[in-house]
């Protein structure tokens, strides 16, 4: 996903086990996590409240991680993404598709 010249890759996790957010420019060239702050995923569920999960950068220094309660329902299920880069905040909801879900038949477990 894009915002402006800002690429960001969200990855979730049916298990709710870990959320990742990583940043990379225009080019496609990584930036380091410390990129943006505040990142966030929040997870809504149906008929239950939302779920906002902060992450944290990772040991690595590369991504934003973090970690929820597990998602059932992953079809009906959907993530407000949010963080801020220079001082500029920024959030997109997107479906929750769950990193496995898009690998393509060939490649799944």
């Amino acid at each position: 996903m894009m915002k402006g010249d800002l690429h960001y890759e969200v990855v979730l996790d049916s298990s709710g086990r870990e959320y990742h957010v990583f940043f990379s420019d225009a080019t496609r060239e990584d930036l380091p996590a410390a990129y943006a702050s505040v990142v966030t995923v929040t997870v809504r569920r149906p008929g239950e409240g939302d779920e906002i999960v902060p992450l944290k950068i990772d040991d690595s220094g590369e991504s934003w991680v973090g970690a929820g309660k597990p998602v059932a329902n992953p079809a009906k299920t959907g993530a407000r993404v949010a963080f801020t880069v220079a001082n500029d905040p920024y959030w997109i909801d997107v479906p929750f598709v769950p990193a496995a879900d898009t690998l393509p038949a060939h490649a799944k477990p």
